[in-house]
């Protein structure tokens, strides 16, 4: 309980053993509900902690250590923090974008939590079969170039707690662990791009990415308050190598002006799914189809394909002229079932 307290006020001296003594009380212990939601919720309710995360992420990943998949050494993945603008699923789509244009992605994220729409509940309604196990995403990453980490992929300490946590669940108690979740993906890449929603929330992750030994990695924020790169308004972002370098983009300089924030409001899974085909497929520029575009070619970045932002941008906005990425949605989508139907077989 000593160190409970300590987390609840904010300290920031607490040693990796202290952690893992109360986490695994808290959580792998099952008659320890109440200290569970103690801990959940005061991780939630206090200002956000480079060393809660560091030490949080480290126990998930030392009772489920991080697998590789036979693409890891190529694949890159973009996943965010939510809790930014109302946006229709930016990163979802650049995801198609990216691997249309020849990156290896795999996509990590969840239902909503501070949104209307998270990716699964995008992909979900739009008919993307969502509970593939982990050969049929190699096949398709293989294959597609694209796959998604299905929810029952993630640690199954993850699950314990969301079931430990009942009658209250880690909506009401889970702030924390969706801050974190961009930390949480069970797979090893070869880089990754991580949308944070407030400024001073990419110091913190670009250290913990450090701290964790995840360099090629992108922590980025948005001055209109999005968590990842934008069309509209600078972005400010740290890459994550040998050090941590911080720098910021102005989309000007890449012959995008835009202004209107509508553009990107997003809402239910029916209108991110509309916007999502919409930026696809038609050809009409937009804030919308340049922010995709802007991810895009950050993922292209760290994949490897390209080694100018200014060469990536280019790339991207031709792959989305062509259509590429419109079908290979409808073809992921078919795959998840072909998938589907050969593990029933």
């Amino acid at each position: 309980m000593n160190t409970l307290r300590r987390i609840i006020r904010n300290e920031l001296d607490i040693s990796e053993s202290d952690y893992s003594s109360l986490f695994s009380t808290a959580i792998l212990e099952r008659d320890n509900k109440s200290l569970l939601a103690a801990v959940l919720a005061a991780l939630a309710a206090k200002p956000l902690n480079l060393n809660d995360v560091i030490h949080f992420v480290k126990f998930i990943e030392q009772q489920t250590p991080k697998r590789h998949l036979s693409v890891s050494a190529r694949a890159v993945n973009i996943v965010g923090t939510g809790g930014g603008l109302a946006t229709f699923n930016i990163s979802t789509t650049a995801t198609f974008v990216a691997a249309a244009s020849g990156a290896t992605v795999i996509k990590s994220g969840s239902y909503s939590y501070n949104s209307q729409c998270g990716s699964l509940d995008l992909l979900n309604h739009m008919g993307f079969n969502i509970n593939q196990d982990e050969q049929s995403l190699e096949r398709m990453l293989e294959e597609l170039g694209i796959g998604f980490v299905s929810p029952k992929m993630y640690s199954p300490i993850l699950r314990r707690m969301a079931i430990s946590a009942l009658p209250l669940t880690l909506r009401d108690l889970g702030g924390f662990i969706n801050t974190v979740g961009p930390l949480l993906c069970p797979f090893h890449v070869r880089g990754q791009i991580c949308g944070v929603r407030d400024f001073d929330f990419i110091d913190i992750f670009a250290q913990a990415f450090a701290a964790l030994g995840r360099g090629n990695s992108i922590v980025a924020w948005s001055e209109i308050g999005l968590d990842e790169f934008s069309a509209i308004g600078k972005s400010y972002f740290a890459r994550v190598n040998s050090c941590i370098d911080r720098e910021e983009i102005n989309p000007n300089d890449y012959g995008m002006h835009h202004t209107d924030l509508n553009q990107l409001a997003g809402g239910s899974p029916v209108i991110n799914a509309a916007i999502m085909e919409s930026v696809l497929k038609d050809p009409a520029p937009s804030a919308a189809k340049d922010t995709v575009v802007l991810n895009a070619a950050f993922l292209l970045l760290l994949a490897g394909t390209h080694n100018s932002l200014f060469d990536a941008v280019a790339h991207a906005q031709v792959t989305l002229a062509s259509g590429a990425a419109y079908r290979l949605l409808h073809q992921a989508i078919e795959f998840s079932h072909d998938c589907a139907a050969r593990e029933i077989a």
